[in-house]
């Protein structure tokens, strides 16, 4: 008897394995394709390192928009709108602007709809916000642009907004590499005439005794170079807390925020966070956004993370997020890789989850480079499209799949 048991149970261990992460061809979706290299969307940007990408409902139509940033030429940040079945495409910053990848978007002056935040790359030290016109957009009326930061080293791969110390107002969010630092920024009370805003560091790094990452990454990568940011109430007090680098931050109080670790053998990751898993506290994602390695799950249990693999390898997989995107209640992941001329068959991912930490894996589409795509409603219809904006493949280059599995 306990000989059968005890094959019972490898049995039931090796197919809870297999059930963690099934994969399929995604052939239970249907899209419409619509793509700049057909002439159905107008190319945004000129120059080829596409940078940022933005999810704003700017009109308060009830479909989503989008920004796209390149920071190489001009100009250098787009707006789409979704007017009447096509995109249209305005210019929100006309001149070339050193861009990084990463956004946030807010009402930052409290008028009513939604502004856009971009920090600069490695050849900036700025972080800008842009107030939002609404309602009187014209294709060639650029948007006005506003500094958050000016100050320090360069390089701001990230941003988020949140209520992250539980006084009902949301703050900035912002990795500075370049300083070792990720910085806390509040609103200011106008922030129209505000010349800079009141930023504090809240925790920083060093370049040495680097842990050994998971996986490989590529040459131009900094020693320990931390990034992502995401945010959920990871310890149940009420208030958002701050995720990134393999890392979540506790409000101890005022402007002190002690880091967690999740894993520090994944600081330099792409990041997502959520109830994966029903009940307890909600789950985190860490994937590789430049480099080759894996996905994992983490999920707290007995009072420490523990890290489940999803994927066994990703390259690039630089965009990421969750979803509920079949409606059935549960949380889904959407993952894409970059091309970068050495992954032809970069592979864009939707897996789709049961609320207890299994997930079928879901190839929707290959051969596309896909860097900071989005998963949203873009054409107001209800249901979740893609957005696939490339870092430089193919560049200036749009793609978009209109999700019709509803029709």
């Amino acid at each position: 008897m306990i000989k059968k048991l005890l094959i019972l149970s490898v049995a039931l261990f090796i197919l809870s394995l297999f059930m963690a992460c099934s994969t399929s061809t995604g052939q239970q979706f249907r899209w419409k394709y619509l793509s700049t290299a057909n002439g159905d969307l107008p190319v945004p940007n000129s120059g080829n390192q596409q940078t940022a990408s933005a999810i704003i409902d700017v009109d308060q139509d009830g479909d989503q928009d989008f920004m796209i940033t390149e920071r190489t030429e001009a100009p250098a940040v787009v707006l789409y709108r979704y007017q009447n079945g096509v995109w249209q495409r305005y210019i929100v910053e006309a001149g070339p602007l050193h861009i990084e990848a990463g956004s946030a978007v807010h009402d930052i002056d409290k008028d009513g709809d939604l502004d856009v935040v971009f920090g600069g790359d490695y050849k900036s030290n700025e972080v800008w916000w842009w107030e939002n016109p609404n309602p009187d957009f014209e294709e060639n009326m650029p948007w006005t642009r506003r500094a958050i930061k000016s100050f320090g080293a360069q390089k701001h791969h990230d941003q988020m907004f949140g209520d992250f110390d539980g006084d009902g107002q949301a703050e900035l969010v912002f990795w500075n590499q370049d300083t070792l630092k990720l910085y806390l920024a509040e609103i200011p009370a106008d922030p129209r005439n505000a010349a800079s805003w009141e930023i504090v560091e809240i925790y920083s790094w060093s370049r040495e005794n680097e842990p050994e990452q998971h996986g490989q990454y590529p040459g131009w990568k900094s020693s320990n170079e931390h990034e992502g940011l995401a945010k959920a109430d990871i310890d149940g007090d009420g208030k958002m807390d701050i995720i990134g680098a393999g890392r979540w931050f506790r409000h101890e109080g005022g402007t002190l925020y002690t880091p967690q670790i999740i894993d520090e053998h994944y600081a330099f990751s792409r990041c997502a966070a959520g109830q994966l898993i029903e009940g307890g506290r909600p789950e985190v994602v860490l994937v590789v956004g430049d480099g080759r390695a894996p996905m994992f799950l983490y999920e707290w249990q007995n009072d420490q993370w523990i890290r489940t693999t999803l994927i066994d390898t990703v390259q690039d997989g630089h965009s990421l997020d969750l979803i509920d995107f079949n409606g059935d209640g549960y949380l889904d992941i959407f993952n894409a890789e970059m091309n970068l001329g050495q992954n032809p068959d970069a592979k864009c991912r939707i897996l789709l989850g049961n609320g207890k930490g299994n997930f079928d894996v879901n190839e929707v589409m290959s051969g596309f480079g896909m860097h900071e795509s989005r998963i949203a409603d873009l054409d107001g219809d209800g249901d979740d499209d893609i957005l696939g904006k490339p870092y430089n493949w193919e560049a200036p280059r749009l793609d978009i799949w209109l999700n019709e599995a509803k029709k």
